[in-house]
């Protein structure tokens, strides 16, 4: 190589060459890899040349692929999957319509279950609107709407939804006189909650359309027990009212108990009174119905055991204890007036909107929250039928979401998702179609509108009793056990996420578990890296790259005595990336007594992240300091290639043999860059890489 020529190589000057694949390949990655006009080029053009393909490279990866994305997505909504057509429509209506005529018992049972989970929605409904510093009646049109919704385009059959605890939660930030708008009137903070509503569908919309489901199965098992756990627990806690009750008033007036709940006007009912024994009577006979009348013969598989315990609610507290005992079990009525009326169309108030920043961050969780405890719910759904979740539902039902909380957010709707405790409580009760879902969103409406002094009879204890049995289906009872045979990280998984879900927010205890996992994954992972070393003749590595007459020639010229005898291999083996960068550098502690051209053999290691590539600068740049030579030899994948290659800046281009003769040419002891070769995964012939 001449003086100008060896004078150009600088620490940051890098180069890498294109890889020669097979022509069945080739196509795909030359869109990516360039080729470029000059080998061997100074760190000034270096810089120069990579900065403006950066800029071309960051144009490509964000607004091109953005609009592809668009583009395919549009593509997505027109397929016959996804395409309104009235025709099939109205096919579709006529088979079911001559289906349900043929099961009769289907038809009953998908009704009567629709029914029941109403019966067990509304009191929850009710629960969470006031949590959310809600009227009831917001929170029962949005259980309404979503119902209906989820039931028609949901993304397993049987779902149940509504207004869920887990979004009640959330809504304080906006609604509550202690959030984000506080000093605003309460009027103005219920505007800025159906604006909420509507971004959160939006964003549930945009979640499904461009298939952002399969992120959901980064969330590990572990993740997925524990959130089933604390939210059994959150189940459990919220129960605690229904053995409490009203303090004494000076007034004497009686007040209606969620009054007194938004008041913090509770307490605990004494264990000698009496009106504790009916109310426990009440939730263990509940409890043995719901256990026990599903096995008998016949009529236990035709009527859902909720419709029972409503029915013998009513007619032990009206019929014996009342009259007789005078030991008054609270009822729905004595909780909260569900009385109203369809709800009217109203257009969210954007222009009135104050504080964009908390808006948008409610919607952000209430969306993120909402799709979360959706995915959950079909897992728990086809968990309980023994079949598979696949993506194409996830985006189904995401895509229901936002449809559901855009409806909501027209109608004064409180917002929802589906519902974990309501829909297995579904199955479990035989529902195994639509109907049922359709069937409670029309139950609540039917309810609010005509039916409700009748459901204001039934005793909140019956329906603490159906809760108990959900709760008792939904704890994951094995991993109590399970925890103790369980590798330390991942049990310790469960226990975080159980607790997190149970104090704070799921969707925070879901993340917090992700992100405990990834990171313990990521330390493993990083301590399977290991290498080994030996030491080869430079001849064996020539005969190794090429048979070309440059190397002849390179050896005919006896340039080959400024280069040493023996090189030092070192084989590395694993997954390079940030857990696994100290690793690696431990493996080079005998620099300055390595030769003068040290080969790093990376056939066995996958290069997963930048940190891997500038692992790999920073061991070359030890070895540069030492005025000896490191050849990276034989790339893993393409993959690996590229990380290097296109996702890295200060790297040219080194296209042919004889760029690497050239290379090998130069004075070693003078200091050269770092001299890299890649084969081709896919047998192709060999590239080279020119790195510092």
């Amino acid at each position: 190589m001449s003086d100008n020529k060896t004078s150009g190589f600088s620490r940051l000057s890098h180069s890498i060459n294109e890889p020669k694949l097979s022509p069945h390949d080739s196509s795909s990655i030359n869109k990516h890899l360039e080729p470029q006009t000059n080998p061997i080029v100074t760190l000034k053009c270096a810089v120069h040349n990579n900065v403006g393909s950066l800029w071309s490279r960051l144009w490509n990866d964000t607004a091109r692929k953005g609009y592809h994305r668009l583009q395919q997505a549009r593509k997505d909504m027109e397929t016959p999957s996804y395409r309104i057509e009235w025709g099939n429509i109205a096919a579709d209506c006529r088979s079911n319509l001559i289906f349900y005529l043929k099961n009769w018992k289907c038809l009953q049972r998908e009704i009567l279950c629709g029914i029941a989970a109403t019966l067990l929605q509304i009191p929850e409904t009710i629960a969470f609107s006031y949590v959310a510093n809600l009227d009831p009646i917001i929170g029962l049109h949005a259980t309404g709407i979503f119902a209906i919704v989820i039931s028609l385009f949901g993304g397993v059959p049987g779902t149940i939804a509504g207004a869920a605890g887990a979004l009640a939660v959330v809504m304080p930030q906006l609604t509550g006189s202690s959030g984000d708008l506080k000093e605003y009137s309460y009027s103005v903070r219920l505007s800025h909650l159906y604006v909420a509503v509507l971004l959160a569908g939006i964003m549930q919309f945009l979640f499904g359309v461009f298939h952002l489901s399969k992120f959901f199965s980064m969330i590990p098992r572990t993740a997925h027990i524990g959130f089933l756990n604390g939210l059994a627990i959150m189940m459990l806690k919220s129960q605690s009212t229904t053995f409490k009750t009203c303090k004494s008033s000076s007034s004497g007036s009686e007040r209606l108990f969620a009054k007194c709940e938004v008041a913090n006007e509770l307490e605990w009912m004494h264990i000698t009174d009496l009106h504790l024994v009916t109310t426990l009577f009440t939730v263990l006979a509940t409890m043995c119905i719901m256990q026990f009348f599903p096995k008998i013969p016949k009529i236990g598989s035709l009527i859902p055991p909720t419709l029972i315990v409503a029915v013998f609610g009513i007619g032990f507290e009206f019929g014996i204890n009342r009259p007789l005992f005078k030991y008054d079990v609270r009822t729905i009525g004595d909780t909260s007036s569900i009385s109203g009326g369809f709800p009217s169309f109203h257009t969210p108030q954007l222009q009135t909107v104050h504080n964009w920043s908390a808006v948008i961050s409610c919607a952000a969780s209430l969306a993120a929250i909402g799709i979360f405890e959706s995915i959950m719910t079909l897992q728990a759904i086809v968990d309980l039928r023994k079949s598979r979740l696949n993506l194409q539902a996830c985006r189904k039902e995401s895509i229901a979401q936002g449809v559901g909380n855009i409806i909501c957010s027209f109608f004064h709707g409180m917002g929802g998702c589906s519902m974990i405790a309501q829909s297995t409580g579904n199955i479990i009760n035989g529902a195994e179609y639509r109907l049922s879902g359709f069937m409670c969103g029309i139950t609540t409406f039917m309810i609010v509108c005509f039916a409700s002094p009748i459901m204001e009879l039934v005793p909140v204890a019956c329906l603490s009793g159906i809760l108990f049995v959900i709760i008792a289906h939904t704890f994951h009872w094995k991993s109590l056990i399970l925890i103790f045979h369980l590798r330390l990280c991942d049990g310790f998984t469960i226990i975080l996420v159980t607790v997190l879900a149970a104090t704070l927010n799921l969707a925070v205890a879901v993340i917090a578990g992700v992100i405990w996992h990834s990171l313990v994954n990521g330390w493993d992972t990083g301590k399977q890296l290991s290498c080994r070393e030996e030491d080869i003749p430079l001849d064996q590595f020539l005969s190794q790259l090429t048979q070309s007459e440059e190397i002849e020639d390179l050896r005919a010229q006896g340039n080959k005595d400024s280069l040493p005898s023996f090189i030092k291999v070192y084989h590395v083996q694993g997954t390079l990336l940030y857990s696994s960068v100290m690793r690696l550098r431990s493996f080079f502690h005998s620099i300055s007594q390595d030769p003068a051209l040290v080969i790093l053999d990376i056939s066995q290691c996958h290069l997963s992240d930048f940190s891997a590539s500038a692992a790999l600068q920073e061991v070359a740049t030890l070895y540069y300091d030492q005025h000896k030579l490191m050849l990276l030899v034989h790339f893993a994948d393409v993959e690996s290639f590229d990380l290097v290659a296109n996702k890295d800046i200060g790297w040219n281009v080194l296209r042919s043999h004889s760029d690497l003769v050239q290379a090998l040419r130069a004075d070693v002891d003078q200091g050269q860059d770092v001299y890299a070769e890649m084969k081709s995964p896919h047998g192709g012939s060999e590239s080279y890489l020119l790195t510092k």
